[in-house]
């Protein structure tokens, strides 16, 4: 069941993101994760976006990481957009559900240079 579920939302992202775009967007791999302090989301590689693009589909992109989410029992604390340091390239967006000590470092507008936010941490 979790295998088809994956395989459906990295074909979903990536059909979503070609016809919001309009740009030929490969989605090459796509990964449930948990990391060491407790954090767990989903994370995709991406070839073909921009940052321009994530920025005026900002709202579609959130729409669709939150349904990919609840689809794989991830709670959406925060969506981002990492870019290609140097460049507007968008290699990679991350759902994440986020640990005690994370959802602080996040809770800034732009946690880090190579990130773009999507959605915000918002306060429990």
């Amino acid at each position: 069941m979790m295998r088809e579920d994956i395989i459906s939302a990295r074909k979903n992202l990536e059909d979503t993101l070609r016809r919001l775009t309009g740009f030929s967007v490969f989605v090459p791999e796509a990964k449930l994760f948990s990391m060491v302090c407790g954090c767990v989301g989903f994370a995709s590689d991406l070839r073909g976006l921009l940052l321009a693009s994530v920025e005026v589909s900002n709202e579609n992109i959130k729409n669709l990481f939150e349904d990919i989410a609840k689809s794989l029992s991830i709670k959406p604390d925060i969506i981002y957009a990492r870019k290609l340091p140097g460049s507007e390239e968008i290699v990679g967006l991350t759902v994440r559900e986020l640990c005690p000590r994370c959802k602080k470092e996040f809770s800034g507008d732009e946690p880090r240079p190579d990130i773009f936010v999507v959605k915000k941490v918002e306060e429990r």
